[in-house]
């Protein structure tokens, strides 16, 4: 089954910071595009704040909690 835009979109952005490892797992990039509506923008800006979020509670894989966290917290607007 192929990627969707935005996973394939989430995966390269990731790839060119040089990130060969996993980050996000799999209901982390599900939520993350669901509450992205898919929208380039908003995905890296959602993408971004979870990993500051992760980052600063010591996760090393970001969860559907963080990302909710970030949406919760009004990171995107």
């Amino acid at each position: 089954m192929p990627a969707s835009p935005g996973r394939e979109y989430i995966e390269k952005k990731l790839s060119g910071a040089g990130c060969s490892q996993t980050v996000f797992e799999e209901e982390a990039i599900e939520a993350a595009l669901n509450a992205s509506d898919g929208t380039a923008r908003m995905i890296s800006k959602l993408c971004h704040a979870s990993l500051m979020i992760g980052n600063s509670q010591g996760q090393n894989l970001i969860t559907a909690d963080t990302v909710m966290q970030a949406v919760n917290d009004s990171i995107l607007a």
